[in-house]
């Protein structure tokens, strides 16, 4: 199934480029670096190799708002390089806004899982601990990271039913895949529940980060203002 899996996206590549180029006309890319997604040419490594790099990677806007508070806290002692990957167009705006005047923060798009560019993103960032945010379960690259030797967290991990169902038609490569993550933080009972069922060993349940963010303890601070 995971050779079928990378099999397609090779296939498929052509048609992902045309796609992504048809979404720069429709203002759902950045037209200036929509290559990021697609071509190692287009990596534009910037970093210290003086420190450890942290690479964590959130899709859009929901977990990229869940992990602030936590890149700000670790970036005060000014100890390590931080990559951030999204997806999104309004996620980098988002990080622009927010993070880029923190220093050592780089962001990037998340490039297509394919195995040809998922090596050279690796071999050229070379980050030291890699944090995958919420439901981000790409198997080309947590099975090449755990290749590598290179710690991987899920944080927030979101596993729903559904989620669970499809990865079940496929246990053992499921498995496989679960049990790359070296640290597994599920954002729910429900979510703790199927990571157990997919045998992964190492699971910490702290509640859901998403509820932590700065934004949610604003509002409540305000509603709470409301109430006093």
């Amino acid at each position: 199934m995971l050779l079928i899996y990378r099999y397609l996206i090779n296939i498929f590549f052509p048609l992902i480029i045309i796609i992504i180029f048809f979404r720069t006309w429709l203002n759902k890319e950045d037209k200036n670096r929509f290559k990021e997604k697609l071509f190692s040419s287009s990596f534009n490594i910037i970093k210290n190799h003086n420190k450890k790099l942290i690479w964590l990677h959130a899709a859009s806007i929901g977990e990229l708002k869940s992990i602030m508070s936590l890149i700000k806290r670790l970036n005060e002692k000014n100890q390590f390089e931080f990559l951030i990957t999204t997806v999104t167009l309004s996620s980098s705006y988002l990080i622009s806004k927010e993070l880029l005047n923190e220093k050592n923060i780089t962001h990037r798009f998340f490039p297509i899982d394919k195995l040809s560019l998922v090596k050279k993103f690796l071999d050229r960032w070379s980050p030291n601990l890699i944090i995958f945010v919420d439901s981000e379960i790409w198997p080309n690259f947590i099975l090449e990271i755990e290749k590598r030797n290179i710690p991987l967290v899920l944080l927030n991990a979101r596993i729903t039913r559904k989620t669970f169902l499809k990865w079940s038609l496929i246990p053992k490569i499921a498995e496989k895949i679960f049990q790359s993550f070296k640290l597994c933080l599920p954002a729910s009972d429900e979510s703790k529940t199927y990571l157990e069922k997919f045998k992964v060993k190492n699971i910490k349940y702290f509640g859901n980060l998403k509820l932590a963010s700065e934004d949610k303890i604003n509002i409540i601070n305000d509603k709470n203002k409301e109430i006093l």
